[in-house]
């Protein structure tokens, strides 16, 4: 299946600024006065933000349609927005092109007749230009790890601090290949918008960016397996033998019986001491000990850092190894991510910052579940995580690779003033994660999730809990749920833990297959949490002993035109809160619950499930099974053909 085909998506290099506001300026509630239209636009999306006044619809129960058009194109019907507070509805319009000037209009109506009902809004705005390469290199300052120069240049290279303190708008710091054990760097002074200051590692060379301390340390054999030394900077939280990070026991007794079953480390102040598997004496084995929290810290715009690698950042608990922190426009890209608490981390008022084409891992994917939650949590950040507060809006996540992790990447904060995230994460892959592959857990307004791939993890993406809302989910692939080192029950999506009211999720057209044994195909509640709304359409809840299990029922879920299916033979769903809670079929989930009245149950027909393609046969009883969602299927690359949509992430026209 060629997926760039229906992604419609271009490879590009570098950033550039943002689309308009229309009608108003963002901004808080319109108390008594006329309501307000913000768009804002992001490379493939548009946000599309109403905001009325707080006695506009006491009762809630006002609604807002958006149609759309571009050039001199009809309207067409967008997918409604989702009413989020007593002042403000949300929503988004898909599969725009960049650099795009989107007609925008809004009809708001009240069956009470209030002052919204009859009210419409117009407004126009453009999505962002795709990121690009410069068009010129004003200076370029090269810099190699022993550089020692004084004019920067290739024959003589200067130090990375030397050529970070002379760049400027429209300049690149080239580094030399080699290790560079070097941290905390900041970078004097912004780029500008056609002029970005571009790190990057020289082509064709690997410039490696090493948080560890470069001495070798003598290890004293104190027995049992122990080995100890005396490190130059107190208390790290990354230790490394051999490529594999040890585990971070927090009692020396617990080491030395390696209770957790992993070859580890205990820091007391600048006392170290290893033991690792069979009792290795380190200093046969190439060691790691981090001594830096971070990189490079950013609090600049317009700053590119492209084909570096990053490892061994981990001094503190939660050391990065790039720290955005109100900082906007940066790009990071083609960057290799290795062994650090964190990758990419985004805080306070960062906007439309790029994270695309990366690779970020680690080697914990066989450590316990348990041994994470009871003694390593900071390895939970994951390869970028977007740090409470933030305020930042338009950030994207794409076509990054993330694998051998805990959790893949965190893209929502427990707390933001931001009126809307307008954050886009697509055709990411993610791949041996022991819990999460992604987490949107937090304050999540206008998010959107599409054509990302997860295999091999616990939970694809946890939507456990997220604030506000909306999130969209759309045409990602999830399969092989339930692995990894843990007692707990897979599940492509993840909905258990939050608020008494959270933000509304539709889940639309996507392909879920459990294959794991014992996993259910999508699996609801069972501890904590309220979401306003899920909403599942034109997806496959593909499972290996249910093939729906809800322990929510008061929970409100509208199911309709997916294939719920289980290859187990005695059972088929699951719903607590009735008399009996399993239900033996599609008939009987029908009947007593009034979910998937147009569902199938059905064997999917995947084209070669057992090499990674969830394409559909184009003889599965899946094609043209689907509904229309205006605004979600109707228009641009996924676009269903035929009479109906299909089910699934996946058209079979689209391959033909």
């Amino acid at each position: 299946m060629d997926v760039r085909r229906w992604m419609g998506l271009r490879r590009v290099v570098l950033t550039a600024l943002v689309g308009l506001t229309a009608c108003s300026a963002p901004g808080g509630p319109s108390v008594g006065g006329a309501p307000e239209l913000e768009l804002y636009g992001t490379f493939h999306a548009m946000g599309v933000i109403v905001t009325v006044g707080a006695r506009d619809d006491r009762d809630g129960d006002a609604g807002a349609m958006v149609e759309y058009r571009m050039g001199g194109e009809a309207y067409e019907p967008g997918f409604p927005l989702t009413r989020v507070s007593n002042t403000l509805f949300v929503g988004s319009l898909f599969w725009l092109e960049p650099a795009t000037m989107v007609d925008v209009r809004v009809r708001l109506s009240d069956p009470d007749e209030g002052s919204l009902d009859g009210v419409t809004l117009t407004g126009a705005g453009e999505t962002r230009p795709d990121v690009r390469p410069p068009d010129r290199i004003r200076s370029s300052y090269y810099v190699a790890p022993d550089g020692g120069g004084t004019d920067c240049s290739l024959p003589t290279p200067c130090s990375l601090g030397e050529g970070l303190s002379r760049a400027g708008p429209g300049d690149e710091v080239v580094l030399r290949g080699g290790v560079y054990y070097e941290g905390e760097l900041s970078i004097p002074r912004s780029g500008a918008p056609d002029a970005p200051i571009v790190i990057r590692s020289r082509p064709g060379e690997d410039a490696i960016l090493d948080g560890a301390d470069p001495a070798r340390f003598a290890w004293m054999d104190q027995g049992e397996g122990i080995y100890q030394t005396t490190i130059n900077v107190k208390d790290p939280h990354l230790v490394a033998a051999g490529g594999e990070r040890l585990y971070p026991y927090g009692r020396l007794s617990d080491l030395k019986a390696l209770s957790r079953d992993l070859p580890g480390f205990h820091a007391k102040g600048k006392t170290l001491s290893v033991h690792l598997t069979d009792g290795v004496d380190p200093s046969r084995v190439p060691m790691a000990v981090s001594r830096y929290d971070c990189a490079f810290s950013v609090d600049q715009d317009f700053i590119i850092f492209q084909d570096l690698t990053f490892r061994h950042y981990g001094r503190a608990s939660y050391a990065k190894a790039i720290f955005l922190d109100n900082a906007s426009e940066n790009v990071v890209q083609g960057c290799t991510f290795a062994l650090n608490n964190q990758g990419v981390n985004i805080k306070h008022d960062s906007h439309r910052n790029v994270i695309q084409d990366n690779e970020f891992y680690d080697s914990i994917f066989d450590w316990s579940w348990d041994a994470v939650k009871q003694g390593a949590q900071f390895v939970e950040a994951g390869g970028v995580h977007v740090n409470e507060p933030a305020t930042g809006r338009g950030n994207v996540i794409r076509r990054n690779v993330f694998h051998d992790m805990f959790d893949g990447f965190h893209v929502c904060p427990a707390k933001t003033a931001g009126v809307t995230s307008e954050t886009d994460v697509y055709e990411n892959v993610v791949f041996r994660v022991g819990d999460d592959g992604m987490e949107t857990d937090g304050r999540c307004r206008n998010v959107r999730i599409w054509g990302n791939t997860f295999h091999d993890v616990l939970i694809g993406v946890s939507l456990s809990p997220v604030y506000d809302g909306p999130t969209y989910v759309l045409r990602n692939v999830i399969h092989h749920t339930g692995a990894g080192n843990n007692r707990h029950d897979g599940s492509p999506f993840k909905f258990i833990y939050g608020r008494s009211s959270d933000g509304a999720v539709y889940l639309f057209h996507n392909t879920c297959d459990a294959v794991n044994p014992g996993n259910d195909g999508i699996r609801i509640g069972g501890e904590s949490g309220r979401w306003d709304l899920i909403r599942s359409r034109n997806n496959i809840w593909a499972g290996t002993r249910y093939a729906l299990a809800n322990f929510s029922p008061r929970q409100a879920l509208d199911f309709d035109y997916d294939d719920v299916y289980t290859n187990a033979a005695d059972r088929f769903a699951k719903w607590e809160g009735l008399g009996e809670p399993s239900l033996a079929s599609l008939e009987a989930l029908r009947a007593q619950t009034g979910q998937e009245l147009h569902g199938r149950d059905v064997a999917p027909g995947f084209v070669g499930a057992a090499h990674g393609d969830y394409g559909l046969e184009p003889g599965s009883p899946l094609v043209d099974a689907g509904v229309v969602i205006p605004g979600i299927n109707t228009r641009g690359p996924f676009a269903y053909q035929g009479p109906a949509p299909d089910v699934g992430a996946y058209e079979v026209a689209w391959d033909e």
